[in-house]
């Protein structure tokens, strides 16, 4: 496990240097993403990389370019239309990656992943799908991984989770599962998965990691699960925020000068709940109203549920973002906490990293953006929500995941505004 805010011997790898005009020690930029950070530092505060290893190779295409597959890609570095036959942006010289900026749309959800402005890749992933049901109708399954920058090779372990855990979603319902035996099957399925990326000596020490959320949308339910601090949130056209949905909302706390990335700690282990039985008393029967629907397994989380800060104490810490359960070989037992709701009104289930809530947290603020033009075009919300992290700033990796409920019963017409 990492600790934070440790010091030991200077950064390796690092050559660029920032000078100060107070007599103060040279403030060194972090390889990754360029925030300052001084020497004896072993991780970046920004995001969350190991100072101590040489810088980060170059970003390459994923996949051999084939000539003219380019000819339409933008460069997320310069925003130009520049991409050459083979894959190189002629503005700024940086390899395209695909992984850049996805997007995910299937009709009735859809989701955007975006590297953001200050990563120098995208360790976020996520994976939607369908399960067609003869006698209830559509179920849609999503899923959104935060790889841990601090890990080594991120961007793996939450590709690696969001894929696996779609496909074991999708095969346990279609296996006659309840949601949220699913939900658990598929949660223990993606940790298994990370897990067996570790390579020799990294089980013990820093392995592969990310953090998980999913939803399995019914039309009569929704099922949340989670691992760490990829957020869930209900969505309400009853009971948001009045004003124009187009306006960016306010966002809850101040966001620091860079957005912290997640990295892991160790903290004692709360108390958990005994596990519910299968959709009993885990079961929220009045959703209406928007609200966050998980609870971050974070460092912030664990100062405020037991008093010592406020929220906003919590998450103005450069500690708010580490992160206390994540998948991974070190990451001891895993255990995915697990919610069902039954919403008595149409509204969205949203799914993001921390590079969206990072800039707006409330879910008031979040529904009066997204809704109502969102239940009939997922899409077009899921890309507005983006826009608007990239507009803060977009100092992480950004991913938004937006599920209308019921499935299907909105989308195809222009709702009226």
């Amino acid at each position: 496990m990492i600790p934070v805010g440790t010091s030991g011997p200077g950064p390796h790898g690092v050559t660029s240097a920032v000078g100060a005009s107070n007599g103060e020690a040279p403030a060194y930029g972090c390889p990754n993403c360029g925030v300052a950070s001084r020497p004896g530092d072993n991780f970046c505060e920004a995001c969350g990389y190991d100072l101590r290893r040489a810088a980060p190779p170059r970003p390459v295409a994923e996949r051999a370019p084939r000539r003219g597959q380019f000819a339409s890609a933008v460069c997320r570095t310069c925003r130009t239309a520049t991409i050459s036959a083979d894959g190189w942006c002629e503005v700024c010289g940086r390899a395209y990656n695909p992984r850049d900026s996805m997007a995910f749309d299937i009709g009735i959800a859809a989701g955007m992943s975006d590297r953001g402005l200050r990563h120098r890749r995208n360790e976020d992933a996520m994976a939607i799908d369908i399960v067609d049901t003869p006698h209830t109708g559509p179920i849609v399954v999503a899923v959104v991984c935060d790889g841990v920058s601090s890990s080594p090779r991120p961007d793996d372990a939450s590709a690696t989770a969001a894929s696996t855990a779609s496909g074991a979603l999708v095969a346990a319902l279609r296996g006659g599962a309840g949601p949220e035996a699913a939900t658990r099957a598929a949660a223990a399925a993606a940790a298994s998965a990370v897990a067996r990326l570790a390579g020799p000596g990294e089980a013990e020490g820093n392995a592969p990691a990310c953090t998980y959320v999913s939803a399995v949308v019914t039309p009569e339910t929704v099922t949340i699960g989670w691992v760490g601090d990829s957020r869930a949130y209900w969505l309400s056209v009853d009971g948001t925020a009045a004003g124009d949905p187009h306006e960016p909302p306010a966002a809850a706390y101040p966001v620091p000068e860079a957005a912290r990335e997640s990295v892991r700690i160790a903290l004692p282990e709360p108390a958990w709940p005994a596990e519910p039985p299968e959709e009993s008393e885990s079961t929220i029967r009045v959703p209406t109203p928007a609200s966050q629907l998980t609870e971050d397994d974070s460092w912030a989380a664990r100062m405020v549920a037991c008093g010592q800060m406020t929220e906003a104490q919590a998450f103005a810490d450069s500690r708010a973002h580490a992160i206390v359960s994540w998948l991974g070989a070190d990451a001891g037992e895993v255990r995915a906490r697990v919610t069902t709701l039954r919403p008595n009104t149409p509204g969205a289930v949203l799914l993001c990293s921390d590079g969206l809530w990072n800039y707006v947290q409330p879910a008031q603020a979040l529904s009066a953006f997204a809704l109502p033009h969102g239940l009939a075009q997922p899409m077009r919300a899921a890309q507005e929500l983006t826009d608007y992290a990239l507009q803060c700033g977009g100092a992480d990796n950004i991913t938004v995941a937006l599920v209308p409920f019921p499935p299907a019963a909105h989308v195809g017409s222009e709702p009226k505004e």
